[in-house]
C-alpha cells in the first residue's frame, strides 16, 4: 500500500459489527434493516467488483480473496442494510479500506459504522478538512457540522495512492476541482473499472460546489483526466446511475468546455447572472442533463472566485 501519508491499514469484520448493530435491540431494529435492505440492489460490474444501488449514492464492493475494498458508503440509515449485503457478497471477509470520494453525506454513512471499529477511511485530506469542519453551504441553505472524529478519514493523501486487493491492483488520486476539492477516482486497471463519484453525471448536471472548492475549469481538468484512463472497454461507474462507458466522458467534456465558453463571455460582456441565465447558455445539452438552472447558477458564481486568478483572459 502506498499512501501520501502512511496511516497502518486495518481490516474489520462485518459480522461483529453486525452483531453489535442488532443485539442491542433486536425488536426494534431488525424491521428497519430489512426495509433498508429490500431497497438496495446489487449488479456485476466486472470481475470481482460489484454495484450496490439504492443507498443515496452508488456503492462499489469489490471482494479479494481475503478482504473487500469499499469505494463510497451511502447515507447513514442505510449502513446496516449496506453491511448485511455486504457480507452476503463476501461473507465473514473484513474491509480491508473503504473509499470517501467526497465529504458529502451520501458518500460517507458507512464512516459512523466503521471508523470506530478501526477502518482504515481513505480520502483526500481536503475531503477530512470539510468532514472536520463547520460551514454553511449556500446554495443548498444547508448547515454542515463536523463529523465525529472517529468516523472522518483517517487515511489521507494529496495527490496519488495504490493498494493491492489480492492480485487486483488499485490505484486512486485527486485530478482538480470538480464538485468539491478533494474529489477522488478509484481505478481498478486490471479489471478496467474506474469509479469517478461526482466527476461523471448521467441525466443531470453536475453541480459545481463552488463552496467548498468545485468550479468550472477544474471540472475540465478532472473529465480530460479522466479521459486519459478510460479506453473503449473501461467501465466507468458515476455517483448515481448506471455503468457507463467512454462516451459519456466524451460528451461532458464537450458539455464543460461549451459552459466554459459561455461563462468567460458571460464575464468579459458584464453580463449579470440573471442576463446569463436568461441566455439559456446550456440549451444543446438540456436533452441530455435535464433542468440546467441550478448548474448555470453555481457556473457563474463559482468563477467568479477565480477572476483574480486570471481564470477568464481579457476582462483583468
Amino acid at each position: 500500500m502506498n499512501f501520501d501519508k502512511h496511516t497502518p491499514t486495518k481490516t474489520l469484520n462485518r459480522r461483529t459489527l453486525l452483531a453489535g448493530a442488532t443485539l442491542g435491540g433486536l425488536g426494534l431494529a431488525l424491521p428497519g434493516i430489512l426495509s433498508a435492505q429490500a431497497s438496495l440492489a446489487i449488479t456485476p460490474v466486472r470481475n470481482n467488483i460489484h454495484l450496490v444501488t439504492g443507498a443515496g449514492c452508488n456503492v462499489i464492493v469489490a471482494v479479494g480473496p481475503d478482504s473487500v475494498i469499499l469505494v463510497d458508503g451511502g447515507l447513514p440509515e442505510y449502513s446496516d442494510a449496506l453491511l448485511a449485503a455486504i457480507d452476503n457478497l463476501a461473507p465473514g471477509k473484513p474491509v480491508q479500506a473503504l473509499f470517501n470520494s467526497n465529504w458529502r453525506p451520501e458518500h460517507c454513512g458507512l464512516n459512523y459504522s466503521l471508523g470506530p471499529q478501526g477502518a482504515t477511511i481513505i480520502a483526500h485530506e481536503n475531503t477530512r478538512l470539510w468532514q472536520n469542519n463547520d460551514f454553511y453551504v449556500n446554495w443548498e441553505d444547508r448547515h454542515y457540522t463536523p463529523m465525529p472524529a472517529a468516523a472522518q478519514a483517517n487515511a489521507t493523501f494529496y495527490k496519488t495512492g495504490s493498494l493491492a486487493l489480492g492480485s487486483e491492483t488499485v490505484d486512486y488520486g485527486l485530478i482538480s476541482q470538480f464538485h468539491t476539492d478533494g474529489d477522488l477516482y478509484v481505478f481498478f486497471p486490471d479489471s478496467n473499472v474506474l469509479i469517478t463519484g461526482d466527476m461523471m453525471t448521467v441525466g443531470a448536471y453536475p453541480l459545481l460546489d463552488y463552496i467548498t472548492g468545485g468550479w468550472i475549469n477544474g471540472a475540465q481538468r478532472c473529465t480530460a483526466g479522466l479521459l486519459e484512463m478510460a479506453d473503449a472497454d473501461t467501465l466507468i461507474v458515476p455517483a448515481t446511475g448506471a455503468v457507463q462507458g467512454r462516451g459519456t466522458l466524451e460528451v461532458q467534456q464537450q458539455m464543460l468546455d461549451t459552459a466554459y465558453d459561455a461563462v468567460a463571455n458571460a464575464y468579459r460582456t458584464g453580463r449579470s447572472l440573471d442576463q446569463f441565465m436568461a441566455s439559456a447558455p446550456m440549451a444543446d445539452y438540456d436533452g441530455i442533463y435535464g433542468d440546467s438552472a441550478l448548474f448555470v447558477e453555481l457556473l457563474y458564481r463559482g468563477t467568479w472566485y477565480h477572476v483574480p486568478g486570471r481564470a477568464i483572459q481579457g476582462i483583468i
